[in-house]
């Protein structure tokens, strides 16, 4: 049951706008090492990533770029 009740949370969890109530039952729960879970949040943050994609090949800051990449990860 918590697992789908957080399932919707994934996307604004990686966003930065889930509550706060919400962000930390998201992290309290991945913590626990649910496999589903890590799965998922994983799926959501490459189609955040997919989704802010431009349409025109360009150049990103490599600084820029190299930090969301990081921060995937450690997701």
């Amino acid at each position: 049951m918590v697992c789908q009740y957080l399932e919707d949370l994934f996307e604004l969890y990686l966003l930065g706008a889930a509550s706060p109530d919400d962000a930390a039952a998201v992290e309290s729960h991945l913590q626990s090492g649910c496999a589903g879970c890590l799965a998922q949040v994983h799926e959501a943050g490459l189609s955040l990533y997919f989704l802010c994609l431009p349409a025109k090949p360009a150049r990103l800051d490599p600084k820029l770029k190299s930090r969301l990449l990081h921060h995937l990860r450690k997701k």
